[in-house]
């Protein structure tokens, strides 16, 4: 079967020519502040910079276009989950760190909607909360385990619940559920509405994006771009995966691609056959990732992981399209919800998304330098974006908040190994998951070894 469209569902139909595009920089620019990168770290920070320190001038410089990376092609998920276990984050950080952490991420979903309401932006924001269906007796004890560290946290079935199979099926009627686990912390939003409508909004406050800007060099007070430099007192890095492109990049963080499918816009009979009315997030409890929403013009959007690393930390464009994981996940969309087999799917992409060496996000700033960098979301940017754009800007405007003592103030990962080490552990880490899960839906146990050894690899 061909593969459907290449560009990302949000955005079908969006023109892209010169008429567009914003300027480039051609010159020497002269500002306060300058972020590199158009997604969501860079434009929420600008935003919050302008809300505490507005007299600030402020200029980002994008190498394509305002979303073009994961911002503007990601599942959609406003998540308040972080990489990172409350467990974790309690043995690094302290309960009480993990708690606050905790708290202001459950928080920055409430606040996305706010300043989505508040500026007018219609990004289809609707907040149903998040389901987790274990479709194999594996998928139990694992689900009811994440459940109990959670409870152990101090979070009550409020923030974190286990649901019957009955639960679960009044809310999604999937082809086979054991129960799962929901949590109300999260909301579906277009992405790339998100993005483009949150650039119109800085753009608004005074802040000047340009495009077609690539960075060549990132080093205290100026950029290096191919067509001129920027200088600032402050030089935030928000390129996130693509950190990875500059030479001193590609080993602080490594960009693993995620690959996403959807369907043609399902009739109303189908939806009836399978529910899903408040629009809650879904994942089946596979250990390999999958992630799904029903959008806002009825279709099933559905992603997952397993695509390979490249060598290198290479990004291209050729790599946003696979026939066997597009192939895929075709076929899981059409086993959990066999009411859609016959369907359409009419687009297939993908894009990097990035990840520290210990999966920790971070949001840092080195006064001494004026050197600043956020990012390291392994996929759960859209809403930690905004709690890391919030953090880096009460840093730089010296505020005092208690967000610039949070757990992700000047968190250093150590690097990830140099080549061929890297693409050897990071290929081999993805063939434990995915063997993990073969091995699971045969037996229908959990595979607790195998995993503790994936899981031993990445500490």
């Amino acid at each position: 079967m061909p593969l459907g469209r290449a560009i990302p569902l949000w955005q079908d139909g969006v023109q892209f020519d010169a008429s567009t595009r914003r300027s480039s920089v051609d010159g020497v620019v002269e500002v306060d502040v300058v972020i590199v990168g158009g997604g969501y770290t860079g434009l929420w920070t600008a935003f919050y910079l302008k809300q505490l320190a507005p007299q600030l001038s402020i200029s980002i410089v994008e190498s394509q276009f305002v979303g073009f990376g994961g911002s503007g092609r990601n599942g959609g998920w406003c998540s308040a989950f972080l990489p990172m276990s409350p467990s974790e984050m309690s043995a690094e950080h302290g309960a009480q760190a993990m708690r606050f952490l905790q708290d202001q991420m459950f928080a920055t979903v409430d606040e996305i909607a706010r300043i989505a309401q508040s500026n007018n932006i219609d990004c289809d924001f609707h907040k149903g909360g998040t389901i987790t269906s274990a479709s194999d007796p594996a998928h139990v004890e694992r689900l009811r385990h994440y459940i109990d560290d959670w409870h152990a946290a101090g979070f009550s079935d409020a923030d974190m619940t286990w649901e019957s199979a009955d639960q679960i099926s009044q809310r999604i009627r999937v082809s086979s559920t054991l129960g799962g686990m929901y949590s109300p912390h999260c909301a579906v939003v277009n992405p790339w509405k998100l993005v483009t409508g949150l650039a119109r909004t800085i753009e608004n406050l005074g802040v000047v994006i340009f495009e077609d800007s690539r960075a060549l060099s990132i080093e205290p007070r100026k950029v290096t771009l191919q067509h001129g430099e920027v200088r600032a007192k402050w030089v935030v890095n928000a390129l996130e995966s693509f950190t990875s492109q500059l030479p001193k990049g590609k080993r602080k963080i490594v960009p693993l691609y995620s690959l996403m499918v959807a369907t043609e816009p399902l009739s109303e009979s189908v939806w009836r056959s399978l529910g899903w009315n408040h629009r809650e997030t879904f994942a089946d409890g596979r250990n390999m990732v999958t992630y799904a929403q029903r959008t806002a013009d009825g279709r099933i959007a559905f992603g997952g992981r397993g695509a390979p690393y490249h060598f290198g930390s290479s990004i291209s464009d050729r790599y946003d399209r696979n026939t066997t994981i597009h192939g895929r996940l075709e076929k899981t969309v059409c086993e959990i919800f066999p009411q859609i087999s016959d369907a359409r799917f009419t687009h297939h992409w993908g894009g990097p998304v990035g990840a520290p060496r210990d999966w920790h996000a971070f949001a840092n700033v080195h006064v001494d330098t004026g050197l600043c960098s956020g990012g390291g979301y392994v996929g759960d940017g859209v809403a930690l974006s905004n709690l890391v754009g919030q953090t880096l800007a009460h840093q730089i405007a010296d505020t005092g908040d208690a967000l610039t003592r949070s757990a992700l103030v000047q968190h250093q990962s150590k690097q990830w190994e140099i080549e061929p080490l890297r693409w050897l552990g990071v290929n081999s880490l993805l063939a434990l998951t995915e063997f993990a899960d073969k091995v699971e839906r045969r037996t229908h146990r959990p595979m607790k070894r195998l995993l503790a050894l994936r899981d031993g690899l990445l500490g």
